[in-house]
C-alpha cells in the first residue's frame, strides 16, 4: 500500500513538472537567447536530450531562436560604448559562430566608426573626470603631487581599454584630448 502511494505520488510529480518546450518558452519570454544559451540552460534542468531537441526544434521553427537576429541587435547596441574587439568577445561568450559573428559586424561595422567612437567616449569621460579631479581628486594625498592632464589621460586610458579599445586608437583620441582644455 506504501509503495503504491509512492509510486502515485512521484507519477503526479513527473506530470506537473515542465516540459523542455514549457521551460525553453519561459526562458524566451524574459529574454533573447542565443541557441547555445537556450539549450544549456535546459541542459542544466535535467531535462533529457531527446526533449531539448524536440523542444530546440520548434522554437527554431517557431523563429524564437535566431542567432543571426540577436547577434545583429547585440552588436548594433554594444557598439555604441565598446570596440568591435569586446562585442565580438561577448558574443563568443554567447556561444554564436565566429563565423556568423564576423559576417555580422562586417555588414554592421565601419573601420573609421572605432576611432570616432572612442574619441567622443574619451571627451565624456574627459569631462567627467577633470569635475572628479576638481572636486576630489586633486585634494587626496595620494594624488597631490600628480598633475592633472598626465592623471587625467592615464585614468581614461585605463577606462577605454576596459572597453576593449586597442592602444593605437586610445592613443590618438587621447592626443586628441590635449586640445579639449
Amino acid at each position: 500500500m506504501i509503495l503504491q502511494n509512492l509510486d502515485l505520488v512521484m507519477k503526479n510529480k513527473v506530470n506537473d513538472l515542465k516540459s523542455a518546450l514549457d521551460s525553453a518558452l519561459t526562458y524566451l519570454s524574459r529574454r533573447a537567447l542565443t541557441y547555445y544559451e537556450l539549450e544549456t540552460r535546459l541542459e542544466k534542468k535535467g531535462y533529457s536530450e531527446t526533449e531539448i531537441a524536440e523542444a530546440m526544434v520548434r522554437v527554431k521553427g517557431w523563429g524564437y531562436v535566431n542567432d543571426r537576429a540577436l547577434a545583429v541587435s547585440f552588436a548594433q547596441t554594444k557598439l555604441v560604448s565598446y570596440s568591435l574587439k569586446r562585442v565580438k568577445q561577448e558574443l563568443i561568450k554567447r556561444g554564436i559562430a565566429v563565423e556568423l559573428i564576423d559576417e555580422v559586424l562586417e555588414e554592421i561595422y565601419e573601420p573609421e566608426q572605432e576611432l570616432t567612437q572612442c574619441i567622443d567616449l574619451a571627451k565624456k569621460m574627459w569631462s567627467e573626470e577633470g569635475r572628479r579631479w576638481e572636486s576630489s581628486y586633486q585634494y587626496k594625498k595620494t594624488y597631490m603631487h600628480i598633475p592633472r592632464e598626465p592623471f587625467l589621460k592615464q585614468k581614461i586610458g585605463q577606462k577605454l581599454m576596459q572597453k576593449g579599445y586597442p592602444q593605437e586608437i586610445i592613443r590618438q583620441a587621447l592626443y586628441e584630448s590635449s586640445r579639449w582644455n
